[in-house]
């Protein structure tokens, strides 16, 4: 579980004015908003990466905002994260990217690690891959080992900042099959900044709306959807309601499939 209440973050000009978002326990829900409206700087407060200048953030109905430096890394435990930027180690194999956080926690001995380094590339289709280089991998394969990272501690928060970032309809599709797929098999809750609303859409639980700093509403698609706040409603437009049953469950062998013509390699 998220809990935030009235945070506020500037950088020189304000950012977060006083945000609050309640993310329950073991539920998927979609940030959205304009460019440069503080989601990703959110994403980055509640993993406990830049502290707020005021409000609350707990994470499980523990407070992160305060904390010291040994604290807030007990804390960070329970909490995965994928990058927009995948911020995956280029000088470490992938199976070594994996690895770091589960070896900096320094709980598990080296035999189990490399059984859950295998089980969570398996998971994104990528088994076989310990082994690979970083620098030679797709965008996509890159954002999948970023995705298997944030899960490789078994977190129960999980935050995703534009997981299908550059990849093809078919692949982005496939990425958040991905997102429910871990959701379920994790018993995770997990928050989920996205650009590629349709298919967010097709997957959220709820969505929360971030304009100008603040959280203007949230709740399921269809009530969000019928808000009369005029930045909502302009934002949200030409979105349209997606089927139920659009989302297949993800496959982690459709990764070896053929791809329709045009497509690019997850």
């Amino acid at each position: 579980m998220i809990e935030v209440e009235r945070v506020y973050k500037s950088f020189g000009e304000p950012v977060l004015r006083g945000v609050n978002l309640r993310v329950g326990r073991g539920r998927l829900v979609g940030l959205v908003g304009p460019p440069a409206s503080g989601k990703s700087v959110l994403l980055r407060i509640i993993a406990g990466l830049l502290e707020p200048e005021a409000g609350s953030v707990r994470v499980d109905g523990e407070e992160m905002v305060g904390l010291n430096y040994q604290q807030r890394g007990r804390l960070q435990g329970r909490i995965g994260m994928a990058f927009q930027n995948i911020a995956l180690f280029d000088h470490l194999s992938v199976g070594e990217n994996l690895a770091f956080p589960l070896r900096r926690q320094k709980a598990l001995p080296e035999a189990e690690i490399n059984g859950r380094v295998s089980a969570e590339l398996a998971a994104v289709g990528l088994a076989g891959f310990e082994e690979r280089a970083v620098q030679g991998l797709s965008g996509g394969q890159k954002r999948r080992v970023g995705i298997a990272r944030a899960a490789i501690t078994r977190p129960p928060v999980l935050l995703y900042d534009e997981p299908a970032a550059g990849l093809d309809p078919v692949s982005t599709s496939r990425m958040f099959a991905l997102l429910v797929d871990q959701k379920k098999r994790l018993k995770s809750t997990l928050l989920v900044v996205s650009s590629d609303l349709d298919r967010l859409f097709e997957v959220t639980d709820e969505v929360a709306v971030l304009h100008n700093g603040r959280v203007l509403c949230q709740g399921p698609l269809g009530s969000v959807l019928a808000s009369q706040l005029p930045p909502v409603r302009e934002f949200l437009a030409d979105v349209r309601v997606p089927a139920v049953s659009s989302v297949p469950p993800y496959d982690p062998d459709s990764e070896r499939a053929p791809l329709p013509p045009g497509a690019f390699l997850l």
